[in-house]
């Protein structure tokens, strides 16, 4: 998968989850809604881009992986 790709996929898949767990979060209120998704959207490219194009997704994934020692 290309870079473009996999950054257009990680956006819309980081977008879903903040509108999910906003929807949780959030009081049923559209204005508090709003107020409270809407930074975690614009947000989320930065956060896609560094994933992708910044070695983001190795550098999560060595957190999580057990040492051989």
């Amino acid at each position: 998968m290309g870079d473009f790709r996999a950054f257009v996929v990680t956006l819309l898949a980081l977008d879903a989850v903040i509108f999910v767990v906003g929807s949780f979060l959030a009081p049923p209120d559209p204005f508090l809604q709003l107020l409270l998704v809407g930074p975690a959207l614009l947000l989320a490219p930065a956060v896609s881009w560094w994933l992708v194009y910044r070695d983001g997704f190795v550098r999560v994934q060595a957190l999580f992986e057990p040492d051989d020692e």
